[in-house]
């Protein structure tokens, strides 16, 4: 065994079969897969377990706009928005630009995934949802959908094959088939944690 590798490991000899301490050799290829299948399921513990946001939830625990600004909100899918740039403008790109059958677009994609705060809460139940540092002005916003339990899912303008256009930041630009179905999602627990409304009793005393 000159030249190789191992790992003594040690272990008692069950009391019922008496016996030695036995030596296991463990070879280092082994314990590289043992580590890095503790290193997943230690990753996977710690990602948190996402739930789609919904009206109900408002309603139940009687959440207020400041109370939803605490919440930290995740998007459920891939979103990309897209805008054609004019020839020879001086339009300012808040994306990357992409060539798309030969013209130029200005493309932004928000990752599933990505975590957003609340930035406004508007009239029938609107949010708007920040996913950008820096810009208050720069949100998608969401709105319940009947069809899909009150699940708070992207809103547009205009829907058309799957496309919708939609302001952001100032500018005009359409999703692309498939980012409609891009719903808001929330770590429940952490959400429900932030929000608590807590006070302390003064005490009363006789008179």
């Amino acid at each position: 065994m000159s030249g190789v590798k191992t790992t003594l490991n040690r272990s008692i000899a069950h009391p019922k079969f008496g016996g030695p301490d036995v030596l296991r050799i463990v070879k280092p290829k082994t314990m590289s897969r043992f580590l890095f299948f503790l290193a997943i399921l230690s990753a996977a513990s710690c990602s948190p377990k996402l739930t789609p946001f919904t009206s109900s939830l408002i309603e139940s625990n009687k959440w207020e706009e400041e109370d939803l600004k605490k919440i930290q909100f995740y998007l459920s899918q891939d979103v990309v928005l897209q805008r054609e740039i004019r020839q020879n403008s001086s339009e300012i790109v808040m994306g990357e630009i992409v060539m798309k059958g030969g013209r130029e677009v200005d493309q932004i994609t928000f990752k599933a995934g990505t975590p957003g705060v609340l930035v406004q809460k508007a009239r029938q139940e609107k949010l708007a949802i920040s996913f950008e540092t820096g810009d208050d002005q720069r949100f998608l916003i969401f709105t319940p959908h009947p069809k899909k339990n009150g699940t708070f899912v992207i809103s547009a303008r205009n829907w058309d094959k799957g496309s919708g256009q939609i302001n952001y930041g100032g500018n005009y630009y359409y999703t692309i088939p498939g980012s409609g179905l891009a719903s808001l999602m929330v770590d429940l627990k952490a959400s429900q944690t932030n929000t608590v409304k807590s006070r302390e009793a003064s005490g009363r005393k006789i008179n």
